[in-house]
């Protein structure tokens, strides 16, 4: 689901568009484990390999690894604040990820901020960082008309407590009187305290095909989380041209350019000046070139 979904679909798509490539796809639909991490090591036991779910190769061949979640290069802060979200196996996962990338001779991350983070926790990785935004095509989208509406495109896990932030945007929204539905892709059990909210509609869990179809239904974006390797949504936007509304922060800004509308964290006045100009600002240009998928995939999977 979510960003992991869209970077697969669109990793099948140049698959498809190139077919004269040598590339064999292994793990399709396969959750990690121990025993199939011994598996995917001998599938191809010589030449390239590029991994694309944190867990790079030990042995054989160069070796690419693209690092694709946050959570596995928190600092000690970070850790503490964090750290009751997520699964008791964390610990582990964080082991194995950082020992495995140690053995890689590139490590591919999506944003400037991510190459920043992995060096600050892991300084022995430095040397191996290569920044290259994730891939996206993105859709032509109409502008949109009729009652305005904020897609809310993240995936609900505990630790980035969505229900603050949305409590937040619904204030600023009544602050600033404006009539607008607010769409969280969030099932009822993921939202308890707010399903029932008038401004509120769910719209679930989503394919990466109907996320594009919310886009088009929507006159901005709200993604308020800021632990996060890359941000789909932020590309989604600057590509289509649509505004979003996230947090004022250097990585936001460096993948959604034009299109952030950006708010200072715990700042109401903040928040709903940038609601407002989502809401009521000409929208920004589409600007879909900097995450062109076959440059992308032309240079992740390219000789080297």
């Amino acid at each position: 689901m979510g960003g992991a979904a869209r970077y697969l679909g669109e990793l099948e798509d140049w698959l498809l568009r190139n077919p004269t490539h040598d590339i064999r796809l292994v793990g399709r639909g396969r959750r990690l484990s121990p025993w199939w991490l011994v598996r995917r090591e001998l599938s191809w036991p010589s030449g390239p390999r590029v991994a694309l779910n944190n867990v790079g190769f030990v042995t054989g061949g160069s070796r690419r690894t693209l690092l694709r979640n946050a959570l596995h290069f928190l600092d000690d802060a970070e850790l503490a604040q964090h750290g009751a979200g997520l699964p008791r196996t964390f610990g582990t996962e964080v082991r194995i990820v950082r020992s495995a990338a140690r053995r890689s001779d590139e490590l591919v991350v999506p944003c400037t901020a991510m190459a920043e983070r992995v060096a600050r926790v892991v300084p022995a990785l430095s040397d191996r960082l290569v920044v290259r935004h994730h891939p996206l095509s993105a859709p032509a989208l109409s502008p949109h008309s009729g009652l305005p509406a904020i897609l809310v495109p993240v995936l609900f896990a505990p630790y980035k407590r969505m229900d603050e932030h949305l409590q937040r945007l619904l204030d600023a929204l009544d602050r600033l009187d404006i009539g607008c539905v607010v769409r969280p892709t969030a099932t009822r059990a993921e939202l308890p305290g707010l399903v029932d909210h008038p401004r509120i509609d769910l719209v679930g869990h989503l394919s990466p095909a109907e996320v594009v179809a919310e886009w088009a239904r929507s006159t901005a974006a709200y993604y308020p989380t800021g632990l996060e390797s890359f941000g789909y949504p932020l590309a989604e936007a600057r590509a289509a041209g649509r505004p979003i509304i996230a947090l004022d922060s250097a990585q936001n800004l460096e993948i959604a350019a034009g299109a952030l509308r950006g708010f200072r964290p715990n700042d109401p006045g903040s928040l709903a000046d940038a609601v407002g100009s989502a809401l009521s600002d000409p929208p920004p240009a589409a600007d879909p070139s900097e995450f062109h998928p076959d440059h992308y995939f032309d240079w992740l999977m390219g000789d080297r």
